[in-house]
């Protein structure tokens, strides 16, 4: 084994040159680098080298390691990199190549990337070439406390097998205490960005990633990536929005059965009118998992609504299903308001999925809280489930055993949280809470639509917290139902939206009810609709209920048969 130092007066500057090194040997063990009056290092075309170690000396000059496409890999380390001096050090990794299973630097067995001293890049040729170069750490090996950049080129490849700079951790290989700052596309190909990307039972361990969002109509921003069995870990996740229209906003993505374990992710809004936010996904990309799918394990999720200055979408978390069945498991997340109108700007969670679909997602047991809108204008903080397109299911989203509550403004007029199910979407047994805010329409809202189902789920009203169930298709059961206070909102005419429980009714003061016509025409007056069903109804607890009036008139309650009716007499 061979322990060689860099001449400090080299011929060339290339590593693979014995004569460039004291012994004229080169090294396999120990590679040294002082003080030279060549500090821009080169690997020779065709040439592989493995070296245990690499050491640079306190009196070490700042040094760059070149590698390029010629080699995969240049060189390969199994042990540690150790900087003694204070210059930084550099490995440039500036290439073209096409995955993970041909970079052009390898890290293997226990390797170490090194402290925070030294700085890795990888990316294309040159900033006007496509694709980029790759990095990777397979077996046990970790990337220390180390830089790391990873970015693409403004040309689009020739197909889309190139991908754009990559550091690639395989095997049980970890990412260790490392930091990343990772681009999206330069150029019109938004398929390729910059990527960290993590394969089989590797770990993100308690490293920090900066997916900065994307800069031109229509590009990606920089993605995080985790497949197979990899975890999160302990990471810290941040996700930047678009800086221009149509670009998306930096992603974390987890697919196959990958998870969120016990990191940190923050969604930012986007700043550029007409960008995305930063995203956290779940099983949006291949492949397909044949048993179940990724999961948001323990995280917590903080999803940024738009602040002032900002004009974009705001920060979301995605369970899209498309090619497995995700869950957000025992997560945090929150979802906070935007002080702009469009619900879109908002903080956001989705389960979703997209017909024909063979997946779908489920909450878990999160806890979810929707926080209310800053400012007055506006829009809260939301989950949403929802099924889109046409075709068959094997199953839809559902809301698990989640605990969900929705916060009201906290000042007169300010929209508060809400959480909404449509299509065939289920609250599964969630608990499903809408709290009151301070003044009017300041509540947090649980709406339901379409055809969706809350049978054996717990929904909880406090002040003016609204449950909203007018634009149900026909009666909507619930399992319990807890009024302290209360706002539920209900269409009567041919098709009464009445609310059905069939477990207990708990009912502390006064639960109102805003009734609205229905738009075929159908409302009557002098007719009475059933608006709430519960066999733990009682006579006494008639003048706990009050509603609107329609067109002057007020409404007269009544208990028939465990079942409230209300009448506009006319």
């Amino acid at each position: 084994m061979t322990k060689s130092t860099w001449s400090s007066n080299p011929a060339t500057a290339q590593w693979n040159d014995p004569d460039n090194w004291v012994p004229t040997q080169l090294p396999d063990s120990q590679a040294v680098f002082g003080p030279s009056a060549k500090t821009c290092i080169d690997f020779a075309e065709g040439g592989t080298q493995q070296v245990d170690s690499i050491e640079f000396s306190a009196a070490a000059a700042a040094y760059r390691f070149n590698f390029t496409s010629s080699t995969q890999p240049a060189l390969t380390l199994t042990g540690a990199v150790i900087n003694h001096s204070e210059q930084q050090q550099s490995f440039i990794v500036a290439a073209t190549t096409s995955g993970y299973n041909n970079p052009q630097l390898s890290f293997t067995g226990t390797a170490s990337a090194g402290g925070d001293t030294v700085f890795y890049s990888a990316g294309p040729e040159s900033p006007a070439g496509y694709g980029g170069g790759v990095i990777s750490f397979h077996q046990q090996a970790c990337a220390g406390s180390a830089r790391f950049t990873a970015w693409t080129g403004a040309a689009a490849p020739p197909d889309h097998s190139t991908v754009g700079g990559e550091i690639a951790f395989c095997d049980q290989s970890s990412a260790g205490q490392a930091s990343f700052s990772i681009y999206g596309s330069l150029g019109s190909d938004g398929d390729t960005f910059g990527n960290v990307v993590f394969h089989d039972s590797a770990t993100a361990a308690a490293a920090s990633f900066r997916n900065v969002g994307g800069t031109v109509s229509g590009g990606d921003g920089g993605n995080t990536q985790f497949y197979g069995n990899s975890s999160a870990a302990s990471g810290m996740f941040i996700n930047l929005g678009g800086t221009h229209a149509k670009a998306n906003g930096g992603d974390v993505a987890f697919d196959s059965q990958a998870s969120g374990c016990c990191g940190i992710f923050q969604n930012h809004a986007a700043p550029a009118a007409g960008a995305y936010g930063g995203v956290t996904s779940f099983n949006n990309n291949p492949p397909k998992t044949s048993d179940g799918g990724a999961s948001a394990g323990n995280g917590r999720y903080f999803n940024f609504g738009a602040q002032a200055g900002e004009e974009g979408g705001g920060g979301h978390l995605e369970f899209s299903a498309k090619y497995g069945a995700p869950t957000a498991a025992n997560a945090q997340i929150t979802n906070l308001g935007s002080v702009m109108s469009s619900r879109s700007s908002a903080g956001h969670t989705l389960f979703s999925i997209s017909l024909p679909a063979s997946y779908a997602p489920t909450a878990g047991r999160a806890t979810i809280c929707n926080q209310p809108a800053p400012l007055k204008g506006g829009a809260g903080g939301y989950t949403e489930f929802a099924v889109f397109g046409e075709g068959e299911a094997a199953g839809y989203p559902t809301a698990g055993k989640a605990v969900i509550s929705n916060l009201g403004g906290s000042a007169d007029g300010l929209a508060g949280g809400f959480t909404e199910f449509s299509g065939q979407c289920s609250a599964g047994a969630a608990t499903l809470i809408a709290l009151g805010g301070t003044g009017q329409k300041s509540g947090g809202r649980i709406i339901f639509y379409d055809q969706s189902e809350a049978a054996s789920a717990f929904i909880q009203l406090q002040g003016n917290g609204e449950l909203v169930i007018g634009d149900h298709d026909g009666p909507l059961s619930v399992k319990d139902l807890l009024l302290n206070g209360g706002l539920i909102s209900i269409q009567l005419g041919t098709a009464t939206t009445s609310l059905l429980v069939s477990g207990s009714l708990l009912l502390n003061g006064q639960c109102e009810f805003d009734f609205w016509q229905a738009s075929d025409g159908g409302f009557a007056f002098n007719t009475p609709y059933t608006v709430l069903k519960s066999d733990s109804l009682t006579d006494a607890q008639i003048g706990c209920f009050s509603a609107n009036s329609i067109e002057g008139v007020e409404p007269v309650f009544s208990l028939q048969d465990a079942e409230l009716q209300v009448i506009y007499k006319k």
